[in-house]
């Protein structure tokens, strides 16, 4: 009689137990959500390839950046599919629409990169990578994951942003 009980207590005890309402997403998977709200909140200059899936190209992974990615591969955006795809080379990028880049990796020429890629989005999570010539970058502050917008160049190869997304930006460059 005493052991069941002892099991009914145990599992009281079990759901009073205090624990985390919901366990904090890794900065991979966070970063993974800004990206895909990102692309929600832009509209491409070229209006014309609205139904081709999105190639959404990864340059500087590691195992774990690459997994959460995966999990938007196929995903739904504007009436476009996802497709995730791992560049071993900076270059390989004629097929690309957003060019993700993994802080730490080689040097790219990001100015460089827009200039001869116009219609392509670039974001990136190195400290500098906005005022490096990319047009949205991620950054980490403490626990936080904010996001920088070099409006200027996007606009220069006119991809439309939506206000809602400039507001929350944590710095919206306007200059060069």
């Amino acid at each position: 009689m005493l052991r069941p009980v002892c099991i009914a207590g145990l599992l009281l005890l079990s759901l009073c137990a205090p624990r985390p309402l919901c366990a904090t997403p890794s900065p991979d998977k966070l970063k993974v959500a800004y990206v895909f709200n990102f692309l929600k909140f832009i509209t491409w200059p070229d209006e014309t390839a609205l139904s081709a899936p999105l190639q959404l190209c990864l340059v500087n992974t590691n195992d774990s950046l690459l997994q959460a990615f995966a999990e938007l591969d196929g995903q739904q955006v504007n009436g476009r599919a996802i497709r995730i795809k791992s560049l071993s080379k900076t270059t390989e990028v004629s097929e690309c629409h957003v060019y993700y880049l993994r802080q730490g990796g080689a040097p790219v020429a990001l100015k460089n990169l827009v200039e001869t890629n116009p219609k392509l989005l670039t974001i990136g999570d190195a400290e500098n990578f906005v005022s490096s010539g990319g047009m949205i970058g991620l950054i980490e502050e403490g626990n936080r994951m904010q996001f920088d917008i070099n409006l200027t160049l996007l606009e220069q190869v006119e991809f439309r942003l939506s206000a809602q997304l400039l507001k929350l930006a944590r710095n919206t460059r306007t200059n060069q």
